[in-house]
């Protein structure tokens, strides 16, 4: 195959499918096949123009692939982890390249890598230049050196290898609410806690199974499609509200009903939407944590009381991607979760229909969908 196939993002509510050529890989790269790829919600606030980038944009973060090509020096040069891998190897790729190393964030704070001022991001960087193969939303993407690489462990069910990014997401937000520093006692989060999970779209719902995989005491999730509280409830879900036919005041009082009278320990705002988080807020106990992972793009603001963080003594948290090496706690929490995650694959796109895919998420029933960039071609 001399010409790869690729969905390019040309402009705001604008997808190509376009032809690019086979690149020749570098000695310290490799050419991935691309066999699956999960459509995130970031890839639709992409479309919606939610999001700063230089177009044209090549998406797709969340992917499984096999490696076609390798070049002799790349397992020496890339971050493998589970490897050496060498052709034929499934393997899935960290979105977010490894830290530059001379950047402030990589000099001060380098156990947060995600900040690193220089990353490269696969399905979030121009495709003009060569080897134009920038994001996952095509045919094969070319692998650079600075890339975390993960070998996939065969206990890992075929169908939710895909789920490998947003578990990494959920993992991490999850990991967040342990108290930072020195713990104190009945800070963070712990076996048995009682935590409240706002919002049950695919991160929300997997959020949920994480939580109750690690030994959570009550999970309480919301959201306002009664479809996705279901889901939630196979996630791991004990109680689920629906916001659509509630208050703020009968939420907050049904919290508090399952919580002696306090909150929840932990609260995730996973919804995307800003008033959600000043819900967040009034829903967790005093010296509780919020953590808010929903706000990818920026979606506006929300007005809160100071008096009241002061007065709870609560700690705000906030993700914001995750270290890469995040991957391999992801990856072991897919090889072990009881949970029926295959449930949240819900969807299967050839490549062209990859705009169509956008604009589904959301709606009724939708929940992840996986675009297979080599099916249905001639």
């Amino acid at each position: 195959m001399s010409q790869v196939k690729a969905a390019v993002m040309v402009e705001v509510g604008k997808i190509e499918i376009q032809d690019f050529p086979r690149p020749k890989i570098a000695d310290n790269a490799l050419l991935m096949r691309v066999d699956q790829l999960g459509i995130c919600g970031s890839d639709k606030h992409m479309y919606l123009g939610h999001t700063s980038l230089k177009f044209p944009v090549m998406p797709g973060h969340e992917v499984t692939g096999a490696v076609e090509e390798i070049g002799p020096l790349a397992n020496e040069a890339m971050r493998v982890v589970g490897g050496p891998i060498k052709i034929g190897d499934k393997i899935t790729v960290a979105p977010g390249s490894h830290g530059c190393g001379k950047c402030y964030f990589c000099l001060h704070t380098p156990h947060r890598p995600a900040l690193c001022a220089n990353r490269i991001i696969y399905g979030f960087s121009n495709c003009e230049e060569p080897p134009y193969l920038t994001g996952n939303a095509a045919q094969y993407t070319y692998i650079h050196n600075r890339s975390w690489v993960f070998k996939l462990p065969n206990e890992i069910p075929e169908k939710i290898r895909v789920l490998a990014e947003p578990a990494a997401v959920a993992t991490r937000a999850v990991e967040r609410c342990f108290a930072p520093g020195v713990p104190q006692v009945g800070a963070g989060y712990g076996v048995g806690k009682r935590v409240a999970v706002l919002g049950s779209g695919p991160i929300g719902l997997m959020v949920a199974a994480v939580f109750r995989h690690t030994g959570a005491g009550l999970i309480i999730s919301t959201d306002i499609v009664e479809s996705r509280l279901d889901m939630a409830k196979k996630m791991g879900a004990d109680v689920t509200i629906n916001v659509g036919e509630t208050t703020l005041e009968e939420r907050i009082e049904r919290v508090q009903e399952l919580t002696d009278g306090v909150g929840a320990d932990i609260v995730i705002e996973c919804a995307g939407v800003p008033s959600v988080l000043a819900e967040a807020i009034e829903l967790v106990r005093r010296g509780g944590k919020v953590v808010e992972i929903g706000h990818y793009c920026d979606s506006g603001e929300v007005s809160v009381n100071p008096h009241v963080i002061c007065r709870k003594d609560i700690d705000i948290l906030a993700v914001w991607s995750y270290p890469q090496i995040q991957f391999a706690t992801a990856l072991e929490f897919l090889r072990q979760c009881n949970a029926p995650l295959e449930e949240l694959v819900t969807h299967y796109l050839p490549l062209e229909k990859f705009e169509d895919g956008i604009k589904m998420l959301g709606t009724e029933g939708v929940y992840k969908i996986v675009v297979e960039p080599n099916k249905g071609w001639m």
